[in-house]
């Protein structure tokens, strides 16, 4: 990923000022271009701020299209900083539909899966069940603790939905 001040500022100026053709035809072109430093942040904070269906809409199958592994980092930084629900089930859902190999942000994924509602966390569930297989043992056991110490805080449904998780962990 490469670090373009000036590429992030016309994205944001596009972000903010522009129409909704602009906007769309602006995150067209994000997809065949080199990807940058901010631009998966700022398309994060839009579609967490804007009330426009058809734009979340686009901006949903960008990040679930991205094929760049050098932007997963964001995408987790994105997760934990977005403050609608709804947003952080969209990018949560976007480490699986992606088809990128979150292993390496899985605890990452959990820490969300305990702190959001249920939806996210069926999404977080999703994304780790998905890269299970190449989780180091580290890593899985460290989820696995993580989730026994805070079941006792979750609703039925999502204790279920935890339990399930340690199961397929414990493989």
């Amino acid at each position: 990923m490469i670090k373009s001040d000036k590429k992030l500022s016309e994205l944001s100026k596009i972000l903010i000022n522009g129409k909704y053709n602009e906007i769309n035809a602006r995150i067209s072109i994000l997809r065949t271009e080199e990807p940058f430093e901010g631009a998966i942040m700022m398309l994060a904070r839009l579609y967490d701020e804007t009330g426009d269906d058809e734009l979340k809409l686009i901006i949903s199958a960008f990040f679930n299209d991205m094929k760049e592994r050098s932007g997963q980092a964001e995408v987790i930084e994105a997760l934990t900083s977005v403050v609608n629900p709804a947003s952080k089930s969209m990018l949560a859902s976007s480490c699986w539909q992606s088809g990128l190999d979150y292993s390496g942000y899985a605890v990452a994924l959990a820490d969300a899966f305990i702190a959001c509602d249920y939806l996210t966390s069926l999404e977080c569930f999703t994304a780790i069940d998905t890269c299970s297989v190449s989780l180091n043992d580290r890593d899985r056991a460290e989820i696995i603790f993580r989730l026994q110490n805070e079941i006792v805080n979750f609703d039925p449904p999502k204790q279920k939905l935890a339990l399930e998780l340690i199961t397929v962990l414990k493989g």
